[in-house]
């Protein structure tokens, strides 16, 4: 029987187990220390993938990108800038290292007790499953497909439907190549005006994603009821968001909520359902790690079935957070 006090981490293949036993708290800070030593190695390992072109997907966006250069050289901008997300100086894998050095830096003083550990713990679990390679490989579908679409359909998508089949079987609406990235905290982020509306605001340099949409700023309101299917909403989002994006998408979803409310209108969530358009092969993934992780925990109160976590951590009364983008 696993410890109750325990985190379940998968650092590449290999699953690291921190005990957080009651046996001193020195113990449970150097066991911490270790799992997040072992969660370094995992993420050097995941660059070398990203290097060497073993994650499948990580290769098809460099070539998928020098296809749309050549075709479409106006775009030769937004295109290096969406080619980095296949290397290490990719945004989805940056913020991984960046979640882990933040998650170091945060630790309780060495001494203080278990429950303490309890934010950290659940980062962990979040950034163990990030590192896959699988999982990352199946993230890195949402930038890779945005190319495919910049060609019209001459490329085809990888692991999902077509456009125009996904936002057929999703109602979905139409806000045009590249919106699989919006609402991603990787990509952007809302940004709420005083009477209570909220924006999607491109970082950096996917600035140049607004020329390519076109037309008016996506509303989060518009957005939320009518997103088509993409990796990162649909599968991913526990695992490559970071706690203060987590909180930050509450939060404009609650604003969004109560102004709906106030206006007599009916708000439709985001996440109130899992879009259709993943691919078999995604689906079956997802299907198995879903059972294989399917046990019934006991928690504070009762129990409560965890199948959508993608890693385990018991203890301190369940996990907190979004689960599988609910």
């Amino acid at each position: 029987m696993a410890h109750p006090n325990r985190i379940v981490v998968a650092a590449g293949v290999a699953a690291l187990a921190v005990g957080l036993a009651s046996c001193g708290d020195g113990g449970i800070r150097a066991q911490v220390d270790a799992a997040i030593v072992r969660l370094e190695q995992g993420v050097a390992r995941l660059g070398t993938g990203l290097d060497d072109g073993t994650l499948r997907n990580g290769a098809l966006i460099k070539q998928y990108a020098a296809e749309v250069r050549t075709a479409k050289p106006a775009l030769r901008d937004l295109v290096a800038v969406l080619a980095r997300e296949g290397t290490r100086e990719g945004t989805l894998f940056q913020g991984i290292e960046t979640r882990l050095k933040d998650v170091r830096a945060a630790l309780p003083e060495p001494g203080a007790p278990t429950e303490a550990y309890r934010d950290a713990a659940e980062e962990l679990n979040s950034l163990a499953a990030a590192i896959q390679p699988d999982e990352f490989n199946n993230a890195l579908a949402d930038p890779l497909n945005v190319l495919a679409d910049l060609t019209d359909g001459k490329l085809p998508r990888v692991d999902a439907a077509p456009a125009s089949a996904s936002r057929s079987a999703n109602s979905a609406s139409n806000f045009g190549p590249g919106s699989q990235l919006v609402g991603n905290p990787n990509y952007g982020h809302w940004q709420t005006n005083s009477s209570g509306t909220s924006f999607w605001v491109w970082y950096g340099q996917f600035a140049l994603m607004r020329d390519l949409l076109g037309g008016p700023r996506i509303g989060y309101g518009a957005w939320a009821g009518g997103r088509d299917y993409s990796y990162y909403h649909d599968y991913g989002r526990r695992n490559y968001t970071s706690p203060s994006a987590r909180r930050a998408q509450t939060q404009v979803e609650s604003t969004a909520r109560r102004k709906f409310a106030s206006e007599g209108r009916t708000f439709n969530s985001p996440y109130a359902r899992t879009r259709q358009g993943a691919s078999n092969r995604v689906a079956r993934q997802k299907f198995a790690s879903n059972r294989a992780s399917g046990s019934r925990r006991t928690i504070a109160g009762g129990t409560r079935t965890a199948s959508s976590r993608p890693a385990s951590f018991r203890g301190f009364g369940g996990g907190r957070g979004p689960r599988r983008g609910k």
